[in-house]
């Protein structure tokens, strides 16, 4: 185990490096160009109510490290986790004197340190620059959101790598990964669009849907809070009890599910519940059920155009699941009653509604 790490170590080394100075190159060339303070911002006089001008708290450029955490925790499952793809890379990795579980935990352990580290210093980088210019902000809300943004960063990177480590090619596993990012957000568009009487106004926001949500609310609160001094995050104990749940879950699953992975899965067909077998009826019905229900005043022809499209689309999906243009009857049965599905639920909107 130990010898393990020790080449884990050596093995991520380079990349850690580039992605160390891309990022901090990056939010230092943001952070000296950004306008820190709004020289144009104008208060208004309470008994004149005339314009008085004044400074204001500009950019407090804090979307740019928000970015970059998104893309590391994006990209370094699909560069650590890869190796169960190929059948050569699983072989040898799965022939070494280790459980897989161990292997697993290495891996992540690695995936950690090439998201957290990036990261980190990017980030004091900036931050170093932003508090040596002039600036109006609360600064201590900076210190504040980094160590906030930790354990988001990390259940997302565990998010990502479940997602990705169910498909048995890169491809399907990024495209899991990048599907699942806005997955929740099919269903919760229905409601959001018709707005039911009763419904809680936290669960009608789709913002609240993503396996980015976390990132997007700490980063977007904590620069307001930055400029303002308050932090202000919308629906806290929605997206954060919600995505904190999940998190954890995909984290344990990653590791629960390591020791029974079978290296002949490699390179086949990605046939897995949390996959295409999921993502595409879910898509298909959600689209018909709520895009077609609000198109009352649109022409018939136009609806059934548009019924095409979703369902070429559904089929190509399909196609690219099975990599073949010959689909098994199941695959059929699913794109038919998906999309029947959600044009029935259209149907049923548009009459009660």
């Amino acid at each position: 185990m130990k010898k393990l790490l020790a080449y884990e170590c050596k093995r991520i080394l380079l990349p850690l490096c580039i992605f160390t100075a891309v990022a901090a190159v990056i939010y230092v060339a943001a952070a000296f160009s950004a306008d820190l303070i709004d020289q144009w911002a104008l208060d208004f006089n309470g008994a004149t109510g005339a314009p008085v001008p004044g400074d204001r708290a500009g950019d407090t450029v804090l979307y740019v490290p928000a970015i970059i955490l998104a893309a590391l925790c994006t990209a370094v499952p699909v560069m650590q986790f890869s190796y169960r793809m190929k059948k050569r890379s699983v072989d040898l990795w799965y022939a070494l004197p280790v459980t897989r579980r161990a292997l697993t935990s290495v891996r992540f352990a690695g995936s950690l340190a090439l998201v957290l580290v990036p990261y980190a210093v990017s980030y004091w980088a900036g931050f170093a620059v932003i508090a040596c210019r002039d600036n109006l902000f609360h600064l201590q809300y900076y210190v504040a959101l980094f160590f906030a943004s930790l354990p988001a960063a990390a259940l997302l990177l565990g998010t990502n790598a479940f997602l990705f480590t169910r498909a048995n090619r890169v491809g399907d596993g990024i495209f899991f990964l990048l599907a699942w990012a806005f997955l929740l957000a099919m269903p919760a568009q229905y409601f959001n669009y018709f707005s039911f009487r009763g419904m809680p106004s936290a669960l009608e926001n789709l913002t609240n849907y993503s396996t980015y949500s976390p990132l997007g609310w700490l980063f977007g609160g904590f620069s307001l809070a930055a400029r303002t001094g308050e932090v202000i995050i919308e629906d806290p104990a929605v997206v954060f009890t919600l995505w904190g749940v999940l998190g954890a879950g995909a984290v344990f699953g990653l590791f629960f599910t390591a020791k029974g992975h079978p290296a002949e899965n490699a390179g086949q067909i990605s046939d897995t519940w949390f996959g295409y077998r999921t993502i595409i009826p879910v898509y298909l019905f959600c689209t018909m059920s709520w895009a077609f229900a609000s198109s009352a005043s649109v022409s018939a022809a136009a609806e059934v155009a548009a019924l095409v499209l979703v369902a070429a689309a559904g089929l190509a999906a399909y196609f690219a699941y099975r990599r073949s243009f010959r689909l098994r009857l199941c695959d059929v049965l699913s794109l038919v009653l998906s999309l029947g599905a959600g044009t029935l639920v259209s149907a049923i909107t548009l009459a009660y509604l």
